[in-house]
């Protein structure tokens, strides 16, 4: 089976290649020219370059000869872009690569979107596929650009006779991160805040490499047209900073602040970010979700053979190949001292010692 991968060194891509590779599939990988194709280093795949934000007749040919098509490109991200910008990927690039994929024949499209287009809750309640976004909470422009790519793909796969399935991953930490994306970026960002602040709210929490094994089992037994959460467990923001420092070996969280001292921080941590040249870690945009719960069931998912691995372990492989890479410093790697589920999880993942 031939299969092409659209992002396919991002997060979700890098691990969904490792995934196809372990079924036996051959893997096309489709990156853009600029790419850091580290993640990819040592994989046998065939490298493509491509922009879906290009015309369909130029994707064509990236399609050809694939039975299976995964739509992972995407920019997830709270800052530095326009709702325009995000909406060139997530619409105008999914319009035309499912139009490059009906023209080329292929049997099935995955297109990966986020468990974020069903909403979230100002109360810690779960919600699922059949939920619809809070008309009272003004989304963020990456959550609408999302929203829209749903609605976008589900119309146009049907106009094509296209057969398509989407994929909505709940926040994914894990290995292979050439970007320290949002999700990684919070276990970053408590390490690098003194104060151990947390805040109210929550969010469900799913190991990236699930993730990967989740779109595998859409791709094999999901059926068209429908939508499935990939998601672990639900837990508060002070369980999860509770874990991180537990897994990492610092202090645990000391103070929850509001929604209002978050925005300062963020706006705070925006400038520092700023003026030092680097992506900040937490934003304006992200202290507006404060206070939200971003709880998920993926009984759907499961229904398919999904089986998440608990979040301690998935935050545990996360923290361990962080605190290998280049997104911590030497510094804050000093302050680290990894708890025995940290060590066990570097080993599973073969991380080097650093």
């Amino acid at each position: 089976m031939q299969a092409l991968i659209t992002g396919a060194n991002g997060l979700i891509g890098a691990n969904l290649t490792r995934e196809l590779l372990a079924q036996g599939a051959k893997v096309r990988a489709m990156v853009r020219a600029t790419s850091d194709l580290s993640a990819l280093a040592g994989l046998d795949v065939e490298l493509a370059m491509g922009d879906v934000r290009n015309p369909p007749e130029a994707l064509v040919p990236l399609c050809a000869d694939c039975e299976l098509v995964f739509h992972t490109a995407a920019q997830f991200t709270y800052a530095g872009k326009t709702g325009a910008e995000l909406e060139a990927t997530a619409v105008t690039g999914t319009r035309h690569l499912l139009e490059a994929a009906a023209r080329a024949g292929v049997q099935r499209v995955v297109v990966t979107s986020s468990s974020v287009v069903f909403g979230s809750l100002p109360a810690p309640e779960v919600v699922d596929e059949t939920s619809k976004p809070d008309a009272g909470f003004v989304e963020p422009p990456y959550v609408l650009s999302k929203i829209r790519q749903d609605q976008l793909a589900s119309t146009l796969a049907k106009q094509l006779g296209l057969d398509i399935v989407i994929v909505c991953p709940t926040l994914s930490v894990g290995p292979h991160a050439t970007v320290l994306g949002p999700s990684n970026g919070l276990i970053v960002a408590y390490l690098n805040d003194p104060a151990r602040m947390t805040y109210p709210g929550g969010s469900n929490i799913v190991s990236v490499r699930d993730v990967a094994r989740g779109h595998w089992l859409a791709a094999t037994r999901g059926s068209a047209y429908q939508s499935y959460i990939l998601g672990s467990e639900n837990l508060t923001w002070r369980q999860l900073h509770a874990e991180i420092a537990d897994l990492c070996g610092v202090p645990a969280p000391k103070v929850e602040i509001n929604h209002t001292t978050a925005y300062l921080a963020a706006t705070y941590e925006e400038l520092r970010a700023k003026l030092a040249g680097r992506p900040a870690l937490t934003t304006r945009l992200q202290a507006q979700m404060i206070g939200r719960y971003y709880w998920y069931s993926h009984a759907k998912a499961k229904a398919l053979g999904f089986a998440p691995m608990p979040a301690r372990t998935a935050l545990a492989e996360a923290c361990a190949w962080l605190a290998a890479s280049p997104h911590i410093s030497r510094e804050m790697r000093a302050t680290m001292t990894l708890h025995a589920d940290a060590h066990a999880a570097r080993r599973a993942l073969a991380v080097p010692l650093s």
